[in-house]
């Protein structure tokens, strides 16, 4: 702007000094025309310059807030993932444990297995041993059975005992 108001001003005298004065005043006119051109594009180029420097501080200053916000957003991420990362952890020892429980529950339920059969077995050897004995038995899945039936009864029920024995 000052370098548009330069060039302007000197133009005008230049032109008064080329219309009305001698062939000296026409010279130094000229002269100062030129001058005054040289003077409004060394402005011009410094209000360019200046601006570009206000651009770049701007563009800076942005950049930098826009780091400052990047710098906080890993620090949320950094802090999130450490609770998800100590949240897995404690995942893992559940897991761990609930492996161990699992491992001896299974080995509780073999033994209430075998316990069963050899119960199960031995007191049919005894209704067989002993005619006269009340036997109850508990009902397989799916099946009723009548509490009170004698185990020589369910012997002459089940084939499949008697095919064993």
């Amino acid at each position: 702007m000052v370098s548009w108001t330069t060039l302007a001003l000197v133009s005008c005298v230049a032109v008064l000094a080329y219309l009305f004065g001698d062939q000296l005043g026409r010279g130094l006119g000229l002269v100062a025309l030129l001058a005054g051109a040289a003077l409004a594009c060394l402005l011009a180029w410094r209000e360019n310059r200046t601006a570009q420097r206000l651009r770049e501080a701007r563009a800076l200053h942005q950049v930098l807030v826009h780091a400052e916000q990047l710098r906080a957003e890993r620090a949320r991420q950094r802090a999130v993932v450490e609770v998800l990362g100590s949240r897995v952890e404690a995942l893992h020892r559940q897991l761990e444990t609930s492996g161990r429980r699992v491992c001896a529950l299974r080995q509780e339920v073999s033994t209430l297995r075998g316990n069963y059969e050899a119960l199960r077995v031995e007191l049919e050897l005894q209704a067989v041993l002993e005619s006269d004995a009340r036997i109850v038995e508990l009902g397989r899945s799916g099946q009723v059975i009548d509490p009170w039936v004698t185990a020589r009864e369910l012997w002459s029920r089940d084939e499949s005992v008697r095919r064993l024995a």
